[in-house]
């Protein structure tokens, strides 16, 4: 007698992982936060050859820090600070870049005082 064993059946599954961003960059939310930490940093300064360049960095860094306390996932934050020197002239900024305009956001903001400009934006890119 020969038996015949029942054909082994194979399960197939359904992708578990997730896509999407659970919790996305909020733009209206970064500038404000923005304007709050740049209208504090930048209130009482004058432009220096020699202050500027820290300044910008810890800027940025202050940033940087404070957007991912948010806890935004799936989310690379770049942050750019461009402060200059105010001389009766003004001033244009471009950035440029290839977007996802689904998943990708930026927030920015632009200060003056008698003696300084500073343009921040900080970019919320997906990152998978």
């Amino acid at each position: 007698m020969s038996e015949t064993k029942p054909a082994k059946q194979v399960r197939t599954y359904q992708p578990t992982y997730q896509l999407n961003a659970r919790r996305r960059f909020d733009a209206e939310k970064i500038q404000k936060v923005l304007k709050r930490i740049v209208d504090e940093e930048l209130a009482e300064i004058e432009y220096s050859e020699k202050v500027i360049p820290e300044l910008t960095l810890n800027l940025c860094e202050n940033i940087r820090n404070t957007v991912k306390e948010e806890n935004y996932d799936r989310c690379r934050i770049i942050v750019i600070v461009s402060i200059g020197q105010r001389r009766q002239q003004g001033v244009h900024v471009f950035h440029t870049f290839l977007w996802d305009h689904e998943r990708d956001a930026f927030a920015s903001y632009n200060y003056e005082n008698p003696h300084l400009f500073a343009n921040i934006v900080v970019y919320g890119v997906y990152f998978d």
